[in-house]
């Protein structure tokens, strides 16, 4: 099976999302689940709990079941089911999760569905590539072309741009994956906070991680800071205002085209789309709405985005509520008063990012968004097959 084609301008510009709402028809829906264990490696930064209790996983995995047993009911559609937040590849128990028989009974209910993970394949051994796959691609428990994306963050910036061996490596991967299973594949470097605020990457270095992706590794780069999951506010805020300032250093007009971002389209996982979370609590699992800022973030001290208990048909409509309040507020906050991407962020949940980390003004760098949202309204192929267009 060949690799997915680059979701490099389909994930810039939304598809009927992007449509005038008596046309759009697709309402997407991220459902992600915290339940694997452990972690190999020591990324810089990494606010991720690697020591889950496994004993809470199944009343995780029941809470997702529900979850999307309401986006059926209701219409929607199930686009990614994110299984994290460890390495897909070193968690402890990652065959005791793609073996729960109500994982595979959701992605085979929903046959849109991909599963997504943070995955760090290019130091996993073959051998344990080929461990993972034996049940993925076993047709009594997945369906035979499903789509697998992987997100790899980058370690190593030189190890990644100059050792020959790691990209031998790399790509022996990425050939098992378009050879030796029928899963459609796709995979992405990203770029987290950790890695750019810690490492000081500069603008040359950026742009060499951006064409060795493209035009080497033949993928693209996303943007996912991760900033969220720092334990205390000063450590959130101080990640955000890093990331805003390294985008600021190295993204302009020549190179903004190559990279992959929330930000690439402020329209994009806005109005029609919704992103949950479902982590470990002390009582129970608990359920956190997602806030689309430069990447799906959730923030566990927010009550008005912890969904615990509530349907999904009450979700969507705490979702309205907050979308509504959001667009109230914006007329209150100076930078975002007048400004034409407000309704964008209210459907983001970016204002209520603004109270969590107590920010009275914008979180997202402007001068960067110029770059990725001019308003051009390309359509993606999508949005044109929609419109009975060809490209």
């Amino acid at each position: 099976m060949s690799m997915q084609k680059s979701y490099c301008k389909q994930m810039r510009y939304s598809g009927p999302e992007s449509l005038t709402p008596s046309d759009a028809s697709k309402f997407d829906v991220l459902i992600q689940m915290e339940v694997l264990a452990g972690c190999d490696h020591g990324c810089l930064g990494c606010f991720v709990d690697k020591n889950i209790n496994p004993d809470m996983n199944q009343q995780i995995i029941d809470r997702a079941k529900e979850l999307t047993d309401g986006v059926k009911r209701t219409g929607l559609n199930l686009r990614e089911f994110v299984i994290g937040p460890t390495d897909f590849f070193s968690a402890t128990n990652t065959e005791s999760v793609l073996n729960n028989s109500v994982v595979q009974e959701i992605m085979r209910e929903h046959v849109g569905a991909r599963i997504a993970a943070p995955a760090k394949f290019d130091i996993a051994t073959m051998e344990r590539v080929k461990e993972i796959y034996a049940i993925l691609d076993d047709e009594d428990k997945y369906r035979r072309d499903m789509i697998i994306e992987f997100i790899m963050p980058i370690g190593k910036v030189d190890q990644m741009l100059n050792d020959e061996e790691y990209f031998n490596n790399v790509m022996e991967k990425v050939e098992f994956f378009k050879n030796n299973t029928p899963k459609q594949m796709d995979w992405s470097w990203t770029l987290q906070a950790s890695n750019v605020v810690g490492k000081k990457i500069d603008k040359e270095t950026y742009n060499k991680i951006i064409q060795k992706s493209v035009n080497e590794y033949e993928t693209i780069v996303e943007m996912n800071p991760a900033f969220s999951r720092a334990r205390s506010q000063l450590v959130q805020r101080r990640n955000l205002f890093g990331w805003n300032d390294f985008l600021g250093r190295v993204i302009d007009k020549d190179n903004a085209q190559d990279t992959v971002m929330s930000m690439a389209n402020l329209y994009c996982n806005s109005i029609n789309f919704i992103g949950l979370t479902i982590v470990p609590g002390e009582h129970g699992p608990t359920t956190h709405l997602n806030v689309m800022l430069h990447e799906q973030a959730f923030f566990l001290n927010n009550k008005n985005l912890d969904v615990t208990g509530l349907t999904f048909e009450e979700i969507l409509d705490r979702k309205n509520e907050l979308v509504t309040k959001g667009i109230n507020r914006s007329s209150k906050v100076s930078d975002c008063n007048g400004c034409q991407f407000a309704v964008a962020c209210a459907s983001r949940l970016i204002f209520e990012a603004q109270e969590t980390l107590n920010v009275d003004g914008c979180v997202l760098n402007k001068d960067v968004l110029a770059e990725y949202n001019p308003y051009d309204w390309t359509w993606n192929d999508d949005a044109m097959e929609k419109l009975g267009v060809t490209s």
